[in-house]
């Protein structure tokens, strides 16, 4: 069973060496918490090794990736200059991919770009911004009509996951609408958030309530984020 490392450290070591190939991971967790910060790291670090990646945004300025690559010495705009490394900031216009009657334009769009980088990593942050563009679009007034329409899209995006091989990141605020449903049709939850430690100091955590074909920790792991990027707590 071929599997794809993640390259946070000590992260790897609790998923026996990484999510399955043609997995999609749901990184959720409160603003701050560290999701984008995760999903770069890993596609960055991927990227030092030889392998491929993708971020798509909706909601982070293309100076809050300068910034992440100061505070951490990654060197972003080398490794995008050697094709290691593509960012796409999706405009509104681009939501229009995701809705229902679409999916079949954006699953050979994806696929395009996908198959002519080569990349191995993909990650969507955030998705919660697609699903509250399609309640108001789409005018669907209740939790249960938003997760149906949701459900669509994240079947379609695991469905180019699997046929493709690629490890996909998807990323969900916990307050998202159809939040069940992402956490039903993924393959793998990372869920990132912050605890009160000893003494009642706010530190971040990470718990991993789900991953296929993967013996994992069930307990909640602690993460720091270091001058190099983010760590999670070794076993």
């Amino acid at each position: 069973m071929q599997r794809i490392p993640t390259h946070i450290p000590g992260l790897d070591s609790a998923l026996q060496g990484g999510p399955v190939e043609g997995s999609l991971v749901l990184v959720k967790g409160a603003p701050g918490v560290g999701k984008t910060i995760f999903v770069l790291q890993s596609i960055y670090a991927a990227a030092l090794t030889g392998d491929t990646g993708i971020y798509f945004t909706f909601d982070e300025a293309p100076q809050t990736i300068g910034w992440y690559s100061a505070i951490f010495g990654w060197d972003v705009p080398a490794l995008q200059r050697e094709k290691k490394i593509y960012i796409y900031y999706l405009s509104e216009q681009e939501y229009e991919r995701f809705r229902p009657d679409r999916l079949d334009t954006l699953k050979e769009r994806l696929e395009y770009i996908i198959k002519s980088t080569g990349a191995k990593r993909v990650a969507i942050d955030s998705m919660t911004t697609i699903s509250l563009y399609l309640a108001r679009s789409l005018g669907l007034h209740t939790e249960i009509d938003v997760r149906a329409v949701v459900q669509q899209v994240l079947r379609t995006l695991s469905d180019l996951a699997k046929s493709l091989g690629i490890l996909l990141y998807v990323t969900v605020l916990p307050d998202d609408p159809a939040i069940s449903t992402y956490e039903s049709i993924s393959d793998g939850v990372i869920e990132l958030f912050y605890y009160e430690d000893v003494g009642g100091v706010t530190q971040r955590g990470l718990r991993i309530p789900k991953m296929r074909a993967t013996h994992h920790p069930l307990d909640r792991l602690s993460v720091y984020i270091e001058r190099e990027g983010m760590e999670v707590e070794s076993l």
